[in-house]
């Protein structure tokens, strides 16, 4: 199973879990809100078609909140990879450039400051503005209401610490996929000592989470709301996020935020100037939490809020499935059969398909495409040869001796197989298949330097 499916279907497992937490917490309570709107959606895998039900975010987009510049560069955070960076300026998340993690790591203090002033100066900044560079996350996220508490909640809790994860621990100690840490999930009737941690576990964690939410930081947030005479509704996403807040920064943080603004209503500007103020704990990563959450459903929504009501996971999938309807000339075409083989490539690379599904669909394209230019060859050698290589660089070795074994049939006089099976053997700690390989890629290409360098340092010669 790939990793999106695991993603959603933890999620959505996690929604039903918390549901029935909630169910379990108090018989009396009194407060009343109107169902969530949920969607229903067929999840389509390599293997097997799942029916998923999805908290529906539709008033994030009729309200404007995917607009504000903040949730906008927490999305390309989390979209971007870890080795790149967002220097953006802190108050207002504008993005200004783009680095190299290992380049901005190379820098001393000193020398992170001059840079810091550079940008400033380059885009007309005071230099009383704090700047900000934050690296890529991109690898982290790779997606029943009752007795008053909507799953809600949960869904946006689960899609900012922990998509798809079960056991994630923080550095300041808090674990699992609702994040709890150790004084609260204790007080919330949890079991965490030095051989237990119910953090981690679905059910017990989705109760804790669900306690926490609907005895303090629901009742709290409306007494702190209440005692500013601001009105509002529940189901008010700028409520909702102020919710969040106080299951991260603890509700006395952001009743000592609510005091210092003084606000005299609440909404989308509410929350913008919690985003810009401080107090007591309620600092930058606190500001951040519900710019996250924000972040996270809009890139979800992406994933799975389509207008139909098929997800396809397989991005080839996704893209071949739309070719019957594709109106387009027999050159367009082409091209656009030629992205889907891409496609393909990107879902085995990434994990999201094995070896077997992705020969079969590659070779599937390749028919299409064979009926539209008959005269067409297989994707040349070259080309599958740098997918082998992409696999080694991503360390999933055993799919990148697959390939290349594959490839080794199709094009027996390739040395650039043969190479890629010695860099595969190397890799797998086979020296001597591996200097069999880097000697065959030789024969065949005796100007190969990169098999002689191997040679060379595998026999120390």
């Amino acid at each position: 199973m790939n990793r999106q499916k695991k993603s959603y279907q933890f999620i959505s497992k996690s929604l039903f879990i918390f549901g029935l937490a909630l169910a379990c917490i108090s018989a009396k309570a009194q407060t009343s809100v109107a169902n969530v709107p949920v969607v229903e959606k067929y999840i389509v895998g390599y293997n097997d078609v799942t029916k998923m039900k999805f908290i529906d975010n539709s008033n994030i987009y009729t309200e404007g909140w995917q607009n504000l510049p903040q949730p906008q560069f927490w999305q390309q955070i989390m979209n971007l990879p870890p080795d790149s960076a967002i220097i953006s300026v802190a108050a207002s998340r504008k993005v200004l450039e783009k680095i190299a993690v290992k380049e901005w790591s190379r820098l001393s203090d000193v020398q992170r400051n001059s840079y810091r002033d550079s940008v400033r100066l380059s885009n007309n900044i005071p230099d009383s503005v704090n700047i900000l560079v934050t690296a890529g996350k991109k690898d982290f996220y790779e997606f029943k209401k009752v007795n008053g508490v909507d799953p809600w909640y949960a869904q946006a809790i689960l899609l900012i610490e922990s998509p798809g994860k079960m056991n994630t621990k923080s550095t300041v100690g808090a674990n699992g996929p609702f994040q709890l840490m150790k004084a609260v999930a204790r007080k919330q009737g949890l079991i965490v000592n030095s051989t237990i941690d119910e953090r981690t576990n679905i059910e017990k964690s989705a109760m804790g989470a669900s306690r926490l939410l609907s005895r303090i930081c629901i009742p709290y947030t409306k007494a702190m709301l209440d005692s500013a005479h601001v009105s509002y509704n529940e189901t008010d996403l700028w409520f909702r996020l102020l919710v969040l807040h106080s299951y991260h920064a603890g509700a006395g943080n952001v009743a000592g935020v609510i005091r210092k603004i003084n606000p005299s209503e609440g909404g989308m500007q509410l929350i913008q100037t919690v985003w810009q103020t401080t107090y007591g704990g309620f600092k930058n990563a606190s500001q951040n939490y519900s710019q996250l959450a924000l972040a996270a459903f809009c890139n979800f929504d992406q994933l799975i809020m389509q207008n139909k009501d098929s997800v396809f996971l397989i991005d080839g999938d996704k893209m071949f499935n739309s070719y019957a309807s594709c109106k387009c000339a027999p050159y367009d075409e082409c091209a656009y059969l030629g992205n889907c083989i891409t496609k393909y490539e990107n879902d085995f690379v990434d994990g999201v398909i094995p070896f077997d599904y992705f020969i079969s669909k590659v070779k599937t394209v390749e028919i299409e495409l064979g009926g539209l230019t008959p005269n067409r060859s297989q994707i040349d050698n070259d080309h599958v040869n740098d997918v082998g290589f992409q696999l080694l660089k991503a360390r999933k070795t055993e799919d990148a001796y697959k390939l290349f074994k594959h490839n080794e049939l199709q094009y027996p006089d390739s040395w650039e197989v043969y190479h890629g099976l010695g860099e595969t053997y190397r890799q797998m700690g086979q020296k001597e298949l591996a200097i069999t390989n880097y000697k065959k890629s030789l024969k065949l290409n005796p100007n190969n330097e990169d098999s002689q360098r191997a040679i060379a340092r595998l026999t120390g010669k």
